[in-house]
């Protein structure tokens, strides 16, 4: 019996539902007809481009690099080693890409409708499977798709390293792409469907334990690289997803063709398929109308900040959807006063450990690398962009003090003397990072001279970070830049002044000879790094000035 005054609500039986849900559908179909058909031309001509660039400037490139594995001219040292460590080196990329895909749909998940469907669609009575299941198709579609040719490339590529027929090795590749963007658009469609922020707070440990998983794996490949063929070259490959969709590659590392441990690997990736496939299906209908309208929101917004080319506008739409713990931890309060600024960056650097978890793995990166022996100068001067990016993450602390010029406003410091005082905390963290690593290379028995050069090197690649931290917004005139035969210089021009800083800094570095580039280490291996050290701290006060204080 109802209450007095009330009325029994009515509810649609599935049957009933299901005939709103094709009238609503069709009638919707009807009515896009015209958009639909441009916006499938729109596509076919960014598939035509696509290809028509792949034909240009792709095929050339990979039938070079074929007749180059032909005659011999990438065999050596450092490809033997690369091909003996894709055991451990192809499921620990396999394994990251795949936690990116899922980390994706924190924000922006595969599965993303328009506001006009949010608006209108969603409130009606339709069913929200046939509303939501085609747009998972499509991005599983188009995932795998992009997957596969980019693991058809790689596997092209490593056949002209050495490793097997190159039908066979593009085969493989094909399939370790193919299977990670399948699960990697499944799984993330599981996390769309969970990514509230109550819910991810209770699941927090399982990210936890899938980063440190692809952390262990870059840890069995990284020594992999470093000290040779090893146990671990043999039990990664098993031991899980991760190295299932690359067995069939690296069954081919002895350059015969497909072997038993292949096709075992392919059939373990087809199960791994089927059951992503069942996550993937179940989880999009089930996905919350607020989380579809939080991403349709928050993917607007990046797209707005990528087309204006603020990067950093966009990651702060993309933070402000992730869920973060109130961290209280603080240092004692310093007694000097010229202590406040590396007090408080060391005090923010604490309330954000993934920072200084990124800043250990990239500084580790860079040692590894500068231990390498055999190896050509390219290689060697990767470490650059390495350490580059381990400074880059210290620096964070001074990058938030940018992005809200109030926190230093009462500040007794001009903007200059403050960017400076700005770098001391990663000054010293980036040299702690690399005496320990110095140091753990010393305790393998891995050492290399080059390891010298890395003191003088943190004064290079702290100003660089910070010169990039205090870029503020882009000019005006370099967005809108000039016509010339090849197309509009704006988006040129406003992408290199977004990274002048680590190009200026790390291009300088490069064109000494010296130790980064396979010399002998000498005197003006080590004074050059301080010059450019020098030179980066004075470019540093000048961009400070003019974001802080407009001058």
């Amino acid at each position: 019996m109802t209450e007095l005054g009330t009325h029994p609500v009515q509810t649609l039986d599935e049957a009933d539902a299901g005939r709103v849900t094709d009238a609503v559908l069709s009638r919707l179909r009807m009515v896009r007809s015209l958009r639909r058909e441009e916006r499938r031309k729109s596509i076919a001509y960014t598939l035509y481009c696509t290809a028509l660039l792949f034909v240009i400037w792709g095929l050339p490139l990979l039938f070079a690099a074929a007749d180059a594995g032909a005659d011999g001219r990438l065999r050596g040292a450092a490809a033997e080693r690369a091909l003996s460590a894709l055991p451990t080196t192809l499921p620990a990329v396999l394994g990251t890409v795949t936690l990116l895909m899922v980390g994706r749909a924190l924000w922006q998940g595969p599965v993303l409708l328009e506001r006009a469907a949010l608006s209108w669609l969603l409130p009606q009575p339709v069913l929200r499977r046939a509303l939501l299941l085609p747009r998972f198709v499509v991005a599983a579609v188009t995932n795998t798709s992009i997957g596969t040719a980019v693991g058809a490339v790689g596997g092209f590529l490593l056949y002209a390293l050495g490793a097997g027929s190159w039908w066979a090795a593009t085969g493989a590749g094909a399939v370790a792409g193919a299977t990670v963007g399948f699960v990697g658009t499944s799984l993330a469609t599981a996390v769309q469907c969970h990514c509230e922020k109550a819910q991810l707070a209770r699941r927090s440990w399982i990210r936890l334990t899938a980063w440190a998983v692809v952390a262990l794996l870059w840890l069995l490949a990284v020594v992999s690289l470093v000290h040779g063929p090893w146990v671990a070259e043999h039990v990664v490959p098993w031991s899980g997803p991760w190295g299932w969709a690359a067995l069939p590659l690296t069954a081919m590392v002895d350059g015969g063709p497909p072997s038993a441990v292949g096709w075992a690997g392919v059939a373990l990736s087809a199960l791994v398929l089927v059951g992503a496939g069942r996550i993937g299906v179940a989880a999009a209908p089930r996905i919350p109308t607020r989380v579809l309208r939080t991403q349709a929101g928050t993917a607007l917004r990046v797209q707005a900040s990528l087309y204006s080319l603020d990067l950093r506008q966009a990651r702060t739409a993309v933070r402000a959807t992730r869920p973060r713990a109130a961290v209280t931890m603080r240092l004692p309060l310093p007694r000097r006063s010229w202590l406040l600024v590396p007090w408080r960056d060391a005090t923010a650097l604490l309330r954000a450990p993934g920072r200084v978890v990124w800043a250990v793995v990239w500084a580790a990166v860079t040692v590894a690398l500068l231990c390498l022996d055999d190896v050509p100068a390219p290689v060697l001067l990767m470490a650059l962009p390495a350490g580059y990016l381990a400074a880059a993450q210290l620096v964070e602390p001074a990058r938030l003090e940018t992005d809200d010029i109030r926190r230093s406003v009462h500040l007794p410091w001009p903007a200059r003397v403050l960017a400076l005082w700005h770098g001391l905390v990663p000054s010293v963290g980036l040299l702690v990072l690399f005496a320990a690593g110095a140091g753990s290379a010393a305790g393998a028995g891995v050492w290399s001279d080059r390891l010298l050069v890395l003191p003088a090197l943190v004064p290079a690649l702290v100003g660089a970070a910070l010169v990039s931290a205090y870029r503020g917004p882009v000019p005006v005139h370099l967005m809108i830049g000039s016509m010339t035969p090849l197309g509009d210089t704006g988006p040129l021009g406003a992408l290199l002044w977004q990274a002048r800083g680590p190009l200026v800094a790390l291009g300088a570095l490069a064109v000494v000879d010296g130790p980064l580039r396979g010399a002998e280490l000498g005197v003006l291996g080590l004074l050059w790094p301080l010059a450019v050290g020098a030179g980066m701290a004075w470019w540093l006060g000048r961009t400070a000035r003019r974001t802080i204080s407009g001058g």
